[in-house]
């Protein structure tokens, strides 16, 4: 009796301890599994946190290439506005003394000294000096423009327009009374003058009317538009005026 009873305490004790030995086990392996889970999660989030930022990297490489090229661009753009509106002296007229005209007391004849000047603003020469008839006083031009594109690029032919001096005349007297200007200008001062007139050019001066009044013609040189100006100030004594051609436009004239 005594033995069975302890065989049967044995039994469960036993019995209890390879319970929670299993418990255990199966518990451990629970966990386990569980933090084998967790890691392969966190595995997953490192990789898809890793993948996003690479993304992120490329991304701002991209942006980054972007602002660079738009940055080029914007200089690019800025220097060739810079170039469409830069001014160019081409002439500075000195006001040497204003008289009454002894025909006619009410009216002034205007003596002035006339230089065309080079891209450094030297004269191309010693100036003439000219009497015109009134106040107002008109500088007479042929303008060649070319095409923006041109001079926006700096091109080494078309980077600016060119002008050709023709006369000079006052308010009282007509234009074809005015005073002849034997102009020096004949190609854009930025090349420089010792190179002379380009054959480029001297076409253009042969068949300005022609150019002028063939559009088709004009485009196979560039050509935007071939016309005459004659811009005019009230010109005040002991004054000194410059004239300024626009490498996108025309002639204009401001006192100095």
């Amino acid at each position: 009796m005594f033995k069975n009873v302890n065989f049967l305490i044995r039994t469960l004790v036993l019995g209890g301890v390879l319970g929670i030995s299993g418990w255990w086990t199966l518990h451990f392996r629970q966990v386990s599994l569980e933090a084998e889970a967790e890691l392969h999660e966190r595995d997953e989030r490192i990789a898809r946190l890793a993948g996003a930022v690479a993304a992120r990297d490329q991304e701002i490489v991209a942006l980054d290439t972007l602002v660079e090229e738009q940055e080029q661009k914007i200089d690019e753009l800025e220097v060739a506005i810079w170039l469409l509106n830069f001014d160019h002296r081409v002439a500075r007229i000195v006001v040497l003394d204003q008289t009454e005209d002894p025909s006619d007391p009410d009216r002034v004849r205007t003596r002035l000294r006339f230089e065309e000047l080079d891209s450094s603003g030297t004269p191309l020469g010693p100036g003439r000096e000219l009497t015109v008839e009134g106040r107002v006083v008109y500088i007479e031009g042929l303008v060649i423009k070319f095409d923006d594109g041109y001079v926006a690029g700096a091109d080494a032919l078309r980077g600016t327009s060119i002008c050709m001096f023709r006369r000079m005349y006052g308010e009282n007297q007509k234009p074809s009374d005015g005073v002849p200007l034997d102009s020096r200008t004949t190609h854009p001062l930025t090349m420089g003058d010792e190179e002379g007139p380009d054959p480029f050019f001297a076409d253009l001066w042969e068949q300005f009317w022609e150019y002028a009044n063939d559009p088709a013609l004009a485009a196979t040189k560039g050509v935007r538009a071939s016309h005459g100006e004659a811009p005019f100030i009230e010109m005040r004594p002991g004054k000194t005026y410059r004239v300024e051609l626009r490498a996108s436009g025309g002639l204009t004239v401001v006192v100095e």
